[in-house]
């Protein structure tokens, strides 16, 4: 019925559609590590290049801008910037958080901040509105004052309150 180059030209058709397929499902799969890996190496080479500047008698605020740097946060790979589960990700860049943009994944990568406390202090925002500061957390069932003295230096300040006067702002 069908020739022999008929059936090879199928079979290769065929094979190829499976292969593609599952490299694309693999594909989908792997996404989000390969985001994480590359925010990974962001992190050690902003580690690197700033332990290089302190090895050359730079001050590291100049080497940053100027803005401050979370303490701990030069060192990307360390499992105390990651929290308690500390394998969730890589740690906090050089920038603070803000309370009131945060998502749930920022918020994971604070030290002691879990899935499901994300989750009750995004609920929380929802419901009563931003943190005008951070002792404002305290009002999140789960976080007390040790675990609010732990992620501090990882919190950006608080936004001014525009007053609505031109002459204020």
């Amino acid at each position: 019925m069908w020739g022999r180059e008929m059936r090879a030209g199928l079979v290769f058709v065929l094979v190829s559609l499976l292969v593609g397929s599952a490299f694309r499902e693999w594909k989908r799969a792997h996404e989000s590590r390969f985001e994480e890996l590359v925010a990974d190496l962001v992190l050690r080479d902003a580690a690197s290049r700033s332990a290089a500047a302190a090895g050359h008698g730079l001050d590291a605020a100049e080497n940053r801008g100027g803005r401050e740097q979370p303490p701990g946060s030069a060192g990307a790979g360390r499992a105390a910037d990651r929290g308690a589960g500390g394998d969730r990700g890589p740690a906090l860049a050089a920038s603070r958080i803000d309370l009131d943009r945060a998502t749930a994944r920022d918020l994971e990568r604070l030290p002691g901040i879990g899935p499901a406390l994300a989750a009750r202090i995004l609920a929380d925002r929802a419901e009563q509105g931003p943190f005008r500061t951070p002792e404002a957390l305290l009002r999140v069932r789960g976080i007390g004052p040790r675990t609010l003295q732990r992620i501090r230096p990882y919190l950006a300040p608080p936004a001014p309150v525009d007053s609505g006067s031109p002459i204020a702002n």
